[in-house]
């Protein structure tokens, strides 16, 4: 008798919530506060460094090679012959009617920064916490905006003129 081929559960979990997200009334999630975040304007990569700013002033963090892989095609809008991770999920949410209203970068907590993904599916809101990197990564395939908190600019930022 041949072996059975072990098959990824992955996408299936991935499709199962994104069904039940669909039928579940979510509580609309406050807006954020326009004088706490500022629009990322800078965003540049360089090796594994991430560089998310406004203005002058930008967070420099290190990420993994792959995560920084895919922020880089995705500032240069390149979807590679095979698409990664940050991809399908764009294409899933997409499929579905999902747009990422936005990504907040919120805070740095024992050296380690948060983020959320702010989702919208016809009225329902949906805040969810994600890596950094991926929410800029999605950002950039979703054509979303990345906010800032202004005080955690303040806090961790870098002169970068």
């Amino acid at each position: 008798m041949p072996k059975r081929k072990k098959v990824s559960k992955l996408p299936l979990i991935i499709f199962l919530m994104l069904v039940s997200f669909s039928f579940i009334s979510i509580a609309l999630v406050n807006l954020i506060n326009p004088e706490d975040y500022l629009v990322a304007d800078v965003l540049e990569v360089s090796g594994n460094t991430v560089i998310l700013g406004h203005n002058c002033t930008a967070i420099i963090a290190q990420t993994s090679p792959e995560r920084a892989h895919s922020i880089e095609i995705g500032i240069k809008g390149i979807i590679e012959q095979r698409p990664n991770t940050h991809d399908i999920f764009a294409q899933t949410l997409k499929s579905f009617n999902i747009s990422l209203e936005y990504v907040t970068l919120d805070e740095f907590k024992d050296g380690i920064y948060y983020a959320n993904l702010h989702l919208r599916s016809g009225n329902k809101f949906l805040k969810l916490d994600t890596k950094p990197s991926d929410g800029i990564a999605l950002a950039l395939r979703m054509n979303s905006t990345v906010y800032i908190n202004k005080t955690l600019l303040q806090e961790v930022g870098k002169n970068i003129c």
